[in-house]
This record gives C-alpha cells, structure tokens and sequence, in this order.
C-alpha cells in the first residue's frame, strides 16, 4: 500500500537551481549600468521583503502601470504626450 501525496512532475528545476538562477539575473540587472535607478531600487526594496507580498505587489503595480503605459505608448503613437516629468 502507498501513503502520501502525489506531487506533479516539474518541467522546470527543483525550486534551489531555480532561485539559484534567478538571483544571478537580479545580481547581473543590479550591476549593469543601463539599469534605472527605480528598477535598482525597487529590486533592492524587494529582496528585502516577503516574497509573497512582493507577488502580490508585483501584480498590483501590472495592473495599474501596464494600460497606463499602454495609454500612454498610443498617446505617443498619435503625435500627443500627456507626460510630466516632476
């Protein structure tokens, strides 16, 4: 008899090599100087919190900024800007 849970097969690496790889990334965007400073500052902010309040914020940010971005790109598009720089 067999007790316990079936887990699904993973396509991808087991979840160390996985975060192994992606702080390589994030190290390699906090290093290269074509990086913002936002997005410098938001991932040093980031790996200071939990990750899965940082989801949770990550997908917060996509729904706000991506159709404002989107807005703006066909504002841009059509010849029109609404951008102020502060």
């Amino acid at each position: 008899m067999r007790i316990g849970i079936d887990l699904p097969l993973r396509a991808s690496p087991e979840p160390e090599v996985e975060i192994a790889a992606i702080e390589h990334r994030i190290a390699w965007v906090l290093a290269h100087p074509g990086t913002s400073a936002w997005l410098r500052s938001a991932l040093e902010a980031a790996l200071r919190e939990d990750p899965v309040t940082i989801t949770n914020d990550v997908e917060m940010l996509r729904h706000l900024l991506v159709p404002r971005s989107t807005a703006y790109a066909v504002l841009a598009a059509t010849g029109e800007t609404l951008f102020r720089s502060s």
